[in-house]
């Protein structure tokens, strides 16, 4: 969901698409110039009928852009089905009475009856007062069941589209992987040769990183072949990779790395290797060659809402890096947009001495 609440170009367009095919639709009705147009006890001889028919396009909209872009997203979708009749009921309860209200202002405004037995010059022909106001209701459900139409069919194609995109990312990414893959099992019997000389030269600060370095490849070549793996598991492979980035430095050295995790995180999936690019990113820039700087990590889970920050400082003497920066995070963007729509928010703050980077995900039960 990042930077959701800005609305994307195409959605604006249909929105404005939708209003304008509700004005051409209510006002194409009843707008005939060369003749006389009465509808209850409002008339086109004084213009009453086109103010009525301003108030129906906007009451419409209201009903329809509620349904299609808040209860059927936010309700309806989250299976929150009783939430979603009892919000229906209401708008429609609410805007059905605000139009019966306007309606009965333009009367008064146009000097036109406002009850069962007035006559005014600007009538037509007998009042049919009540007929109208029969219809607003009905109308407005009419109005609310093509919401609904529209809202289905609309969520059913996106889905059916960002499917779509995310099988052509998997292809992509693993055309990707298949071009620029070693043999992984040449991979690792080399890595257990070389840990195995590093036993025999009594070398155990570089057999350390060996193991360490094998069991972050191991995660990546092996289990994050999957659409969703255990939280746990993850982290876990975030903290192994901390642990290869501080076997870098000499133990004198101010090193400035936090790695903090609360929660049960083993009640929850996610996709592999989405944390792993801001990890990266913090460490190789917020650390210097001597170990200056640091890298702060916080990770916190707690009633199906994770929370991932990450901080670190900008040294001047890596300007040059961050002019030119890698493809990590916005593929991270584009994985986001297309596993978790609607349910993440991505923040992302640049300061003149510092980076900041805070996910949020909001996971569903069936994640859990």
């Amino acid at each position: 969901m990042e930077n959701e609440r800005i609305l994307p170009m195409h959605a604006r367009l249909e929105k404005a698409l939708i209003a304008f095919l509700f004005i051409v639709v209510y006002f194409g009705i009843i707008y005939h110039p060369d003749e006389p147009v009465f509808i209850g006890e409002f008339n086109n001889k004084d213009g009453s009928i086109y103010v009525v028919r301003g108030v129906d396009v906007l009451v419409s909209l209201v009903i329809f852009f509620s349904v299609v872009y808040r209860l059927i997203p936010e309700m309806l979708l989250k299976k929150r089905h009783l939430t979603f009749l009892l919000t229906a009921a209401f708008i429609l309860a609410l805007v059905s009475a605000v139009e019966y209200g306007l309606d009965r202002i333009v009367l008064e405004s146009f000097n036109l009856p406002t009850g069962p037995d007035e006559i005014s010059d600007k009538m037509m022909e007998f009042p049919q007062r009540n007929i109208y106001y029969s219809t607003i209701i009905p109308g407005n459900l009419m109005v609310f069941v093509l919401a609904f139409l529209f809202g289905l069919s609309r969520d059913w194609i996106y889905k059916s589209r960002r499917q779509s995109l995310l099988l052509h990312e998997k292809m992509k990414a693993d055309i990707d992987f298949l071009r620029s893959q070693i043999n992984p099992h040449f991979f690792f019997n080399a890595m257990n040769n070389i840990y195995a000389i590093t036993r025999r030269n009594q070398d155990a600060e570089a057999g350390e990183a060996i193991m360490k370095l094998s069991g972050v490849m191991r995660y990546m070549i092996y289990d994050s072949d999957v659409e969703a793996i255990g939280l746990d598991k993850e982290i876990a492979n975030l903290e192994q990779y901390i642990d290869l980035v501080r076997l870098k430095f000499s133990p004198d050295d101010a090193l400035d790395i936090r790695f903090k995790a609360d929660g049960d995180f083993r009640r929850y999936r996610i996709a592999p290797l989405i944390l792993l690019p801001f990890v990266e990113n913090a460490c190789k820039h917020g650390l210097t060659a001597t170990g200056d700087g640091y890298v702060h990590i916080d990770l916190r889970v707690e009633k199906n809402r994770f929370q991932f920050r990450a901080r670190n400082p900008r040294h001047e003497a890596q300007e040059s890096m961050r002019k030119h920066p890698g493809i990590g995070l916005e593929n991270v963007k584009k994985r986001l947009a297309l596993l978790y729509p609607g349910r993440h928010v991505l923040h992302i703050d640049q300061g003149q001495d510092y980076f900041f980077v805070e996910l949020i995900i909001d996971f569903e039960e069936s994640s859990c």
